[in-house]
């Protein structure tokens, strides 16, 4: 059951991160960001469940790779742990943003432009890329 959850997780993430980029072709900046936050967090939460079986009831992305990387490092993993880390590092302030657009989107006024959007749907491909790499290199 769980690998069938894992790769339900993954189809949707998918799905969420090539809505993002429509949104954001067709100027749905708000929507857009959205749709990237929720593509990153089912992305992360289908590898932790790969990893270690379970799926937190987290939001944040920063919060479920910040778990991913302790938890690759409990289990013996360092250097997988650490490139998890410099990605975090590299993208800290892309993933704040994306974070925010968990309830920013919804709830505020709050405006993004084109070019914010565009960074973060880069870096949650890039994440995409990062997970499936960590979940290749753990399991073989």
């Amino acid at each position: 059951m769980s690998g069938e959850r894992v790769e339900l997780l993954k189809s949707r993430a998918k799905k969420f991160l090539e809505l993002g980029f429509e949104l954001l072709n067709r100027g749905v900046l708000d929507l857009a960001a959205f749709n990237i936050q929720q593509s990153c967090q089912l992305r992360s939460k289908a590898t932790l469940l790969r990893l270690i079986g379970e799926s937190p009831r987290v939001h944040s992305v920063r919060e479920l790779l910040g778990m991913l990387s302790a938890r690759l490092e409990e289990i013996g993993f360092r250097e997988v742990s650490d490139t998890v880390k410099r990605f975090v590092k590299k993208y800290r302030g892309v993933l704040a943003d994306i974070d925010s657009a968990y309830t920013a989107s919804r709830y505020t006024l709050f405006t993004y432009t084109a070019s914010d959007v565009n960074i973060m749907a880069e870096a949650c491909s890039e994440l995409h890329k990062l997970l499936e790499e960590v979940e290749k290199h753990v399991l073989g």
